[in-house]
C-alpha cells in the first residue's frame, strides 16, 4: 500500500525537472532552410524563435523581404485556450486575406509524441472580397532527432495542400541577419 503512494510522489518530484528537459530543446532559434521548403511567396527568409515557460510557449516569427523586416510573436499557452489580438500569419503579406481591425484569434496548442511536436490551432476571423470569414489554421512544429532540425507543417483550412518549411537551429549568440 505504501509503494503506490512512494511512486506518486516520486513522479510529482520529477516531473517538473522532465518539463525542464522537454523545454531546452524547443528554446532557440532557426533559420529557415529556403532550398527544402515551401515557397514563402513575398518573403524572402525567415527565422523563428520559441521560448518556453511552463505552459507558455512564445514563437516569434522574423519575416524578411529585401530591407523591410516584420518581427511578430504569438503566445501560446498547452493549458487553456487564448484569444490572440493580431495573430500572425506567414502568408499575411501574400494572400488577399485581412484581418478585421480589432480580432483577436482563438489559439489551443498541445504538446504531441512526448514533447517531440507542438501543435497550434487558430481560428481567425478575417476579411475577404465576398465579406467576412472564418478560417482555420493548424500548424505542427516537429522537433527533430538531437535538436539542431525543426519542421513546421501548416495547414490552412481554405487550402488543400499543406505548406513545409524546415529550419535548421543557430547556434547561441548568433544574430546575424537572415
Amino acid at each position: 500500500m505504501k509503494r503506490p503512494l512512494f511512486n506518486f510522489i516520486l513522479a510529482w518530484s520529477v516531473f517538473p525537472f522532465v518539463v525542464s528537459l522537454a523545454d531546452s530543446d524547443w528554446n532557440g532559434r532557426w533559420r529557415l532552410d529556403v532550398e527544402h521548403s515551401s515557397a514563402l511567396d513575398g518573403w524572402t527568409n525567415m527565422d523563428v524563435e520559441i521560448q518556453t515557460s511552463g505552459s507558455e510557449i512564445s514563437i516569434t516569427h522574423d519575416m524578411r523581404w529585401r530591407s523591410t523586416r516584420v518581427l511578430k510573436t504569438n503566445v501560446v499557452n498547452t493549458r487553456r485556450t487564448v484569444k490572440i489580438p493580431d495573430f500572425f500569419r506567414i502568408e499575411a503579406r501574400h494572400m488577399a486575406i485581412y484581418a478585421p481591425k480589432t480580432f483577436s484569434a482563438t489559439v489551443s496548442s498541445e504538446w504531441l509524441d512526448g514533447s517531440r511536436a507542438l501543435r497550434v490551432e487558430a481560428e481567425l476571423p478575417v476579411e475577404v472580397s465576398q465579406g467576412d470569414a472564418t478560417i482555420r489554421i493548424y500548424s505542427e512544429y516537429r522537433m527533430g532527432e538531437g535538436g539542431e532540425t525543426l519542421t513546421l507543417i501548416e495547414l490552412r483550412s481554405s487550402r488543400n495542400n499543406p505548406l513545409v518549411y524546415r529550419f535548421r537551429r543557430l547556434p547561441v549568440g548568433d544574430s546575424s541577419r537572415p
